[in-house]
């Protein structure tokens, strides 16, 4: 991370990285997603949750996108953001949530069953967000940015990877720059907007093409344009944490997913004030193995009341 991008990021709250994803990667993502998003019967593809997407879920280990495999595993430390995720969160950070956001543009005629979107404005640095601010101190106080002695310190960081292009005008990912630092609350009548014609000269409209990353502290005021484009906008969003830090009441079970590196391993790891140490580590593979032991008994449970029909 160079200096002029440090300068632009402490600046504006958000920056964007050019090529983030090459055309295989993109493709790949892409593809995974098409051939499982149907299987997200809730409208909802990843792990920022708060309900479970199906009976059986076990409690604490989350859906994922790493599910779908390939490069959505590779996304969690990728090479082209690793070293910006480093300078803004620190050498310890760890993957919290994930999940893939599909925006399409209203259909003609009868709408019945589409959710129209609207953007709406969270976040807003210094706990100035007060009660209506989702992911603010109120919700926490995950969600901070500070500097100090040439060094940034950063709560929840998103990384949004976009795998169509956002051309200006479509919509899409928005925020007031420089309102991670701000000392007073959002405007409410500048927070929510039904139309892209309402929305405050404030706010910054960012485009982006295919494979970008737009990288924002989520104590930045920012929200989801309603979305106008010809084409559909799927963008996916990893997002990232100090290892003392969560927003998600759902953790990642490494067992869940296969070929993962030893940084992957660690950076799946629930929250704790050690990050990846040995002491930490043992009590989670203690935690996995009673997971799967769970796994095993309800198997064996399904398989006893099959035999007795």
């Amino acid at each position: 991370m160079n200096d002029q991008e440090k300068y632009l990021f402490d600046l504006r709250g958000y920056l964007v990285v050019k090529n983030a994803l090459n055309k295989s990667q993109v493709d790949d993502l892409s593809m995974r997603f098409e051939n499982n998003h149907a299987a997200y019967t809730l409208g909802f593809c990843g792990s920022d949750r708060t309900h479970f997407r199906h009976a059986e879920d076990l409690a604490w280990s989350s859906s994922s996108l790493l599910e779908l495999g390939g490069s959505y595993v590779d996304l969690i430390d990728l090479p082209t953001i690793a070293p910006y995720l480093k300078t803004i969160l620190g050498p310890h950070y760890r993957l919290d949530h994930d999940y893939l956001k599909v925006d399409r543009k209203p259909p003609k005629g009868d709408a019945s069953g589409f959710k129209k979107s609207e953007l709406f404005l969270h976040g807003g640095g210094q706990g100035a967000g007060r009660g209506r601010d989702i992911v603010g101190p109120h919700d926490g106080g995950q969600c901070y940015y500070r500097y100090n002695n040439d060094k940034i310190y950063n709560g929840l960081v998103a990384v949004a990877f976009e795998l169509k292009t956002v051309r200006p005008g479509d919509g899409g990912f928005a925020c007031v720059p420089g309102s991670h630092k701000a000392n007073f609350g959002l405007p409410e009548e500048w927070r929510v907007s039904q139309t892209q014609e309402e929305i405050n000269e404030c706010v910054d409209r960012v485009a982006a093409r295919a494979g970008d990353a737009i990288i924002f502290t989520e104590a930045c005021a920012h929200g989801t344009i309603p979305w106008i484009g010809s084409d559909e906008r799927w963008t996916i969003f990893y997002k990232y944490c100090p290892h003392a830090v969560a927003w998600s009441p759902c953790y990642y079970n490494s067992d869940n997913y296969t070929g993962l590196t030893q940084s992957q391993y660690e950076m799946l790891m629930p929250p704790s004030a050690y990050g990846p140490h040995p002491h930490t580590r043992g009590i989670w593979q203690k935690a996995q193995q009673e997971q799967a032991e769970l796994k095993r008994l309800r198997l064996q449970k399904e398989i006893t009341q099959k035999n007795a029909v």
